[in-house]
């Protein structure tokens, strides 16, 4: 009988049971770490390219302002100079505007005066003039004079562009009030006030009938001075000014006045006439 040889493990390899360490030494580091590594990198690399980007940026942007200043710095005395030559032809224009309203003032009156010599030939024409005489004066045709009262109102001393500052509704509140209180005749700063008249602001400025007026601003009203002035102060238009004068620091004087003189309105003019048949 044969005896067969006992079998033979496989043969183990010398560096079996160092695996773990070779693979440890192989691989120092975890995949996960490698990964983030590259992630990284990646990420300062966009990060670099976002900030040269915006260093460019701010330097065009730069560049663009330095532009700009330059241009700007250049064409100062130049808009400088057609800034003043407008002021200049604001300036003539007013000055054009005011004469050819005396002018027209002057032949107004001389109108009115051939007509008054040629309506006093008999009694029925001089009744007309004395009711033309009555509307004329309803409405600023013609010079009102007479007693009445004297209001001279201003910004506040240390008045800035919100508060202290007196606006266009504030006049406008103050001639409604005065004629409430039974005035004739209005006028302010030297501008006859009628049913025709716009008082308005136009920037910081204050217009009657599209002229700039300037502060103070003084205000006449020919009527009873016995009455006019309690009649004022419980008004709305009185109370309103008296609440900027207690509130806002406005200034504001009323003084009655024995003779006053309010200018006729220049800008009205007779349109048309009707002739009455007898």
């Amino acid at each position: 009988m044969t005896q067969q040889a006992p079998q033979q493990a496989p043969p183990r390899r010398v560096d079996a049971s160092m695996s773990l360490l070779n693979n440890l030494m192989a691989h120092p580091l975890d995949e996960g770490y490698a990964v983030a590594a590259r992630t990284g990198s990646a990420s300062k690399q966009t990060r670099s390219r976002h900030r040269v980007m915006l260093v460019v940026a701010a330097a065009v942007l730069g560049f663009l302002l330095a532009v700009a200043a330059a241009q700007n710095y250049r064409s100062a005395p130049e808009a400088e100079k057609q800034r003043k030559e407008l002021i200049t032809r604001i300036n003539q224009a007013d000055n054009r505007l005011t004469e050819l309203r005396n002018n027209q003032s002057r032949l107004a009156d001389e109108v009115r005066r051939l007509q008054a010599s040629g309506l006093s030939n008999d009694s029925t024409g001089a009744a007309l003039q004395q009711k033309l005489d009555d509307l004329e004066l309803q409405t600023g045709v013609i010079a009102a004079t007479g007693p009445g009262l004297k209001a001279v109102i201003d910004d506040a001393k240390d008045a800035d562009a919100k508060e202290g500052r007196l606006l266009d509704v504030d006049l406008q509140q103050l001639v409604n009030g005065l004629w409430t209180s039974g005035a004739e005749a209005i006028s302010v700063n030297g501008h006859r006030i009628t049913s025709l008249t716009a008082i308005r602001g136009a920037g910081s400025a204050i217009t009657v009938d599209y002229s700039s007026l300037t502060p103070p601003y003084t205000v006449l009203a020919i009527g009873d001075t016995a009455t006019m002035p309690a009649r004022f102060a419980q008004s709305s238009g009185g109370q309103w000014v008296q609440y900027l004068v207690s509130n806002f620091d406005v200034r504001m004087t009323i003084t009655t006045e024995d003779s006053l003189l309010v200018p006729a309105d220049a800008t009205i003019a007779l349109r048309y006439a009707k002739v009455r048949t007898r």
